[in-house]
């Protein structure tokens, strides 16, 4: 009898802690402190077009300009703006005809105020009645459809003994591109006297040719817009009614 009086005891003792005494319990694991989300995928909902806009990064966009313009009605769209985590929706009316998506981002550079065509990943038109999601990429660079996004460098002769078909430019970037990227140096060859797919920047610039074989120094000079400095050369975009661009001639030794 003893005995057992003493063994409850000690299992009341034992397991007296498990009750939610102060000051006994084991602390459990500490809740994760949530990590920046990216914005969930937008549901197809009929009269909308919805989705969201990101960077080359992946990154989301605020205050990028979206429409949906219809393809009956001249001068028929409608237009939102991105909230600060890329998404957007707009209210489709019951109008006939279907729609398609468009968008521009607006960015100051060095005084001036460039505005880029941010295109959609399905440029297909949709039904009002049936909705569509349409997300966005903004790039400054790279091949699309058919064509080019970076702007384009206009080359002009200034002089000198100089191969063309050999010419190279090199440019190297002073800071980070207008979408805040950044990127190592690269080179260009001619066509047609420009050099292309260029995003918007100041370079320092400097160019070779290989008349007989062996690669030598050309002479590299901002022209008009273009910035203009001591060598090696700086120069940079400037806006135009046709887009960004930048000047440069060059000159044989």
């Amino acid at each position: 009898m003893h005995t057992t009086r003493l063994l409850l005891m000690a299992l009341a003792l034992i397991t007296l802690p498990a009750c939610g005494g102060p000051g006994t319990a084991t602390p459990g694991p500490a809740e994760p402190v949530p990590g920046p989300t990216q914005p969930a995928p937008q549901v197809q909902q009929p009269y909308v077009m919805s989705g969201v806009v990101r960077d080359a990064a992946g990154q989301p966009l605020a205050g990028v300009e979206v429409w949906a313009d219809n393809t009956v009605y001249f001068d028929m769209n409608v237009v939102g703006t991105t909230d600060a985590g890329g998404r957007y929706a707009l209210d489709l009316p019951h109008n006939v005809g279907t729609w398609r998506a468009g968008a521009k981002i607006s960015r100051p550079w060095n005084g001036q105020t460039f505005t880029f065509t941010v295109y959609p990943d399905d440029r297909s038109a949709f039904q009002a009645t049936t909705g569509a999601v349409r997300d966005f990429v903004w790039r400054i660079q790279g091949e699309y459809d058919g064509g080019v996004l970076g702007h384009p460098v206009n080359v002009y002769f200034g002089g000198g003994e100089l191969d063309w078909d050999s010419l190279e430019l090199i440019f190297t970037p002073q800071g980070p591109l207008i979408d805040d990227s950044t990127a190592a140096l690269f080179n260009r060859t001619l066509w047609g006297g420009k050099v292309t797919d260029v995003p918007v920047d100041t370079y320092s610039v400097s160019a070779t040719h290989a008349p007989e074989g062996t690669r030598a120094a050309v002479d590299v000079r901002a022209e008009r817009d273009s910035l203009n400095t001591p060598p090696p050369q700086q120069a940079r975009a400037a806006k135009t009614h046709y887009g960004a661009r930048m000047n440069l001639s060059v000159r044989g030794q």
